[in-house]
């Protein structure tokens, strides 16, 4: 016979109040009172979308969704609080979040992805656990100053821009199969992923500070435009799969990549007006693409190069020996076509799209179309990723 215990627990799930419910439908919450929908709900199979007349939303029961987390437009929503959640299988997606001031999941740490679009409220995340599994991010137009809470170890797309009063971006990152850009965020954000081994793209543009210690590897391209540190340094790069793009960093006085060895593509330094001597490529031999060098640099040296499969330009505003290159040159070390090497000009042009750089006080010519572009087609893609938030 059974117990009273027994059957006083059975009575509770029967009137569906038990502790850790399972709830197999999607949820809509068009109101504060409809909140109420998931209480007992300790996994929520399906997608859990969230009205534009919610103005704060506290989902402290729900730890599970198992699906997306949606919230759009709600232009009167203050605050976001799940204090049990920790895992959103599917998008975390909110978009339109004009007055939204508070985010608070501290248990959460795994997401499918993160999709969070005009935030300009929030400044701040309280994700105490911090979030080490998402495969995409795209956080663009919001407050934050930091990235505290998102410390992932590897992803498919990070791109963070357009967060005006961003100062840090440090990430435990391993590797971005995909894509990685920090892009127009607040001017000399400190971008630092100290554990990054390998990307398939980067773009860095804005950055007062660059740290990649353990960068081995980049599959495509890895550019860096109008920044304003005065040294970046790759000590473990060894090779770059397409371009390899410094355009416009106005403070730039050096550049390390010493065991650089191979660049699949185009290798273009272009109107850093800083940059005075090109040494730091000791290991560098093989260009698969041309070499497009610009600006106001009085020594450049690539003791060791031995194939270039492009064109050759060497051009900058400053007193220049050519000899080294045009030895290069005349061996065949240089097989392109349209080789031009020459110093002391009026102007110092790109021949790849990179900003021009005037030998009238070192301007540059910011009209140019790699300058506007940044180089990549990651801008683009980040647009493309917010219409499809939802």
């Amino acid at each position: 016979m059974p117990s009273l215990r027994t059957l006083f627990l059975s009575s509770l799930a029967v009137a569906g109040v038990t502790n850790a419910a399972t709830c197999k439908n999607d949820y809509s919450i068009d109101s504060d009172g409809d909140v109420s929908k998931l209480v007992g709900c300790d996994t929520v199979t399906g997608s859990i979308t969230v009205g534009s007349n919610v103005g704060m939303l506290e989902m402290p029961d729900v730890q599970v969704i198992q699906g997306d987390f949606n919230v759009k437009g709600a232009a009167g929503l203050v605050s976001i609080s799940a204090a049990s959640l920790r895992t959103i299988s599917g998008g975390f997606n909110l978009q339109g979040l004009i007055i939204l001031q508070t985010l608070s999941c501290p248990q959460l740490t795994k997401v499918g992805t993160i999709n969070w679009v005009t935030l300009p409220a929030l400044r701040a995340l309280e994700f105490t656990a911090e979030v080490t599994e998402c495969a995409e991010v795209l956080i663009t137009d919001t407050l934050l100053s930091s990235l505290d809470g998102i410390n992932l170890q590897t992803c498919n797309i990070f791109n963070v821009n357009n967060n005006k009063q961003l100062k840090t971006v440090n990430v435990a990152l391993g590797n971005v199969t995909n894509a990685l850009s920090v892009e127009f965020n607040s001017k000399n954000v400190d971008v630092s992923f100290p554990n990054l081994v390998w990307a398939r793209n980067i773009t860095v543009r804005d950055a007062g500070t660059a740290s990649f210690p353990k960068l081995s590897y980049v599959n495509q391209t890895i550019a860096f435009i109008n920044n304003t540190f005065e040294s970046v340094s790759f000590p473990a790069l060894t090779q770059v799969g397409q371009s390899f793009t410094f355009n416009s960093n106005t403070k730039l006085t050096n550049i390390t990549a010493d065991d650089l060895e191979t660049i699949g593509g185009t290798f273009q330094l272009a109107n850093n007006t800083k940059l005075v001597v090109i040494d730091g490529f000791k290991s560098l031999t093989t260009v698969e693409g041309s070499i497009d060098f610009s600006g106001s640099f009085t020594n450049a040296s690539l003791p060791v190069l031995d194939d270039v499969r492009g064109g050759f330009n060497v051009q900058t505003t400053a007193e220049f020996s050519c000899t080294q290159f045009d030895g290069y040159h005349s061996n065949g070390v240089i097989k392109g076509d349209g080789y031009k090497c020459a110093g002391k000009l009026d102007e110092a042009k790109s021949a790849t799209g990179g900003a021009s750089t005037s030998g009238k006080g070192g301007k540059s010519d910011d009209g140019s179309a790699a300058t506007r572009a940044g180089v990549s087609v990651l801008a683009l893609f980040a647009a493309v990723a917010a219409m499809l938030v939802l």
